[in-house]
């Protein structure tokens, strides 16, 4: 039996794959605001709406009802549905649950329809029939609502039946199956969502139950859509290995939208975003060979660009551009350098090209926002960096002036402006000059006895706050620093901030350092990027661990070292989390699936195990010739 107390915070989540999801917990109890079968995107993949929140469902023998079902409601468990299931299952598309009535046994699986807006609830049971009556609802997955009747109309269309919300179809239910519909219009009050109580969110909710189905029979599918209905999907498994797990599952975040291919940053709040789309291309897309969907993306993200700066994310409801990273345009210049190394297309590197060149230029000659002052990027206005915390109007990290990793990025793009102006026959010299100018001016701004600065203010201020965010000085294809400044980086960053799940966030030394996520939204954004553990840093790491380090033991090791995020991409249905807490027991918070932490575990793990092949390679050749000779 699996207790509600114990099941709130286990959660399953299975996307559409348009921008939409559907999401609950192991025992069927809602605990999220975006929890609910069936969530749906008004402006693919954006803009998204809770529409089917859950079937109130109970097993029907003789006169007795069964539950299969349990809400939280705000005077407690109702009702004890849980007390039946003797088994969860989740697959690569569906979730299934077990339940024993006596020695009656009961099957309820749920199949997410991916591509559409569609899901398939199937009851099986030995004997018995059922009643299910659908919970509904209209509003932003972000937003719960309260005391809403008399808004939803019911109308049935042969063996379709549809639910308007003020004139607008919404939802459309099909069964297979004999059955006959009663229409009831109940509203069902005072849910209560545990995780966005405790996070001091809207966590009360309301629900309305247009009609009940009772089977005459003991199987019965129910097809709920928002759309086009699909053929019903047949269940898949999910891979046994953890790493090829990883890797499969992230193409989840790879959704089509209005506009075509984009990648969701993480489910389930998350939309969108350039800076999480470009850092994640290569472990969810090219290392999956989705190079069309790669192309597409990186069309429609440089066809936006503007004064050098490129889309960060997009308002939900109409889809317009927001820019305001100054990271993000640079990350782009990088995903066009790993799209060429996977796929050797000139042809889209000189269609892309000039947007690059506009980038550098721009960012080389200020735009009101960045500044180039002797080779370095300067940048005003607060949060533009990844560490983007912000409530009330407070930003936790500004890191105004000159951050250590923009100006990483600034020195990758202009070798990468060197390298693929060479390899496409468009040579200019001046972005190796540039890129060397930068080099000199990089060392002498941000080089400390013990590391790298974090940031360094306008008038020349450097901030000592140990962090992350010095790796990708070594991390990225062209790195920064070399040599022992390289080795001072790596060895400061993996002695006070490696963990088991990722790399923190900000050291323990560090006055500012909040090792736990969780409490009201202030607490939360005052932790966020000064402790909490982050999964997606771990690429990079590994990018400059296996760029320095010459013991391949050590490497093996640090493969052991990701075995926990591993075991728990197995228990997590092949995502891994946002963030985790900086203290034992190393709780996830945060997004349950995030998709840079799926691309960047992955690509990592791919790395250490491609540079530990081709070391025993080579260890095997010298072997056999020194033998021979």
């Amino acid at each position: 039996m699996i207790l509600p107390d114990d099941c709130e915070d286990k959660e399953w989540v299975i996307p559409t794959r348009t921008g939409g999801y559907s999401s609950s917990t192991v025992c069927g109890v809602n605990s999220r605001t975006y929890h609910g079968f069936l969530i749906v995107p008004q402006n693919s993949p954006h803009f998204r709406f809770l529409v089917l929140s859950k079937f109130e469902d109970f097993l029907r023998v003789g006169r007795e009802e069964i539950p299969l079902n349990t809400n939280h409601y705000l005077g407690g468990f109702f009702p004890d549905g849980y007390k039946f299931i003797t088994r969860f299952e989740r697959g690569r598309n569906y979730v299934k649950w077990y339940y024993q009535y006596g020695t009656i046994d009961v099957e309820k699986t749920l199949v997410v329809n991916q591509f559409y807006n569609s899901v398939d609830v199937t009851y099986r049971a030995t004997k018995g029939f059922f009643r299910i009556c659908p919970l509904i609802t209209y509003r932003s997955h972000h937003l719960t609502w309260k005391n809403r009747q008399g808004f939803f109309v019911m109308e049935t269309q042969g063996n379709r039946i549809n639910i308007l919300f003020e004139n607008k179809l919404i939802l459309s239910f099909e069964i297979d199956g004999e059955n006959r519909v009663e229409p009831t219009g109940y509203w069902y009050y005072n849910f209560m969502y545990k995780l966005d109580k405790e996070n001091g969110s809207n966590f009360e909710e309301d629900l309305y139950n247009p009609f009940c189905i009772y089977s005459l029979g003991n199987h019965i599918i129910i097809h709920a859509y928002s759309g086009e209905r699909p053929a019903t999907s047949t269940p898949k498994g999910l891979h046994r290995d953890p790493v090829k797990l990883i890797g499969e599952n992230g193409l989840d975040f790879l959704v089509k939208g209005n506009r075509g291919w984009a990648i969701i940053a993480g489910y389930h709040w998350f939309d969108e975003w350039g800076r999480d789309t470009f850092i994640s291309m290569e472990g969810i897309l090219l290392m999956n060979n989705e190079t069309e969907a790669v192309l597409q993306i990186l069309r429609r993200y440089f066809s936006l660009e503007e004064k050098g700066m490129l889309p960060n994310g997009y308002i939900d409801y109409n889809g317009e551009p927001i820019y305001r990273g100054v990271d993000v345009s640079l990350w782009g210049i990088n995903a066009v350098y790993k799209y060429f190394l996977y796929t050797h297309d000139k042809d889209a590197v000189k269609e892309l090209f000039p947007v690059m060149q506009d980038i550098v230029e721009w960012y080389n000659k200020g735009n009101g926002i960045v500044y180039n002052k002797g080779g370095i990027i300067f940048h005003r206005g607060a949060p533009r960096t990844w560490m983007d915390a912000q409530y009330d109007g407070v930003v936790v990290t500004p890191r105004e002036g000159a951050a250590v990793e923009v100006n990483a990025l600034w020195y990758n793009a202009l070798k990468v402006m060197d390298y693929l102006s060479n390899v496409t026959g468009l040579s200019d010299d001046r972005y190796a000059k540039m890129a060397e100018e930068t080099k000199r001016s990089f060392v002498s701004t941000f080089e400390d006895e013990r590391f790298l600065y974090d940031v360094v203010d306008w008038d020349g201020k450097p901030d000592r706050s140990l962090r992350p965010n010095q790796i990708f000085a070594v991390s990225l294809p062209f790195p920064v620093v070399e040599g022992d400044l390289a080795k001072k980086v790596v060895n400061a960053v993996e002695d006070s901030l490696f963990r088991p799940y990722g790399l923190s966030s900000l050291s323990r030394e560090s006055p500012q350092y909040k090792p736990v996520y969780k409490g009201d939204r202030a607490s939360r954004d005052n932790a966020y990027h000064n402790g909490p553990i982050w999964p997606w840093l771990l690429g990079s790491f590994i990018d400059a661990k296996v760029r320095l380090e010459t013991n391949q033991i050590v490497l093996k090791l640090l493969i052991d070292q990701l075995r926990p995020l591993m075991s728990l991409a197995e228990k997590n249905g092949g995502y891994l989390p946002e963030i985790f807490d900086d203290v034992p027991p190393y709780k996830s918070r945060g997004c349950m699936a995030q998709a840079w932490s799926n691309a960047e575990v992955y690509r990592g793990d791919h790395q250490i195990n491609q540079f530990i092949e081709t070391s025993d390679y080579y260890v095997r050749l010298s072997w056999k010739w020194s033998s021979r000779n």
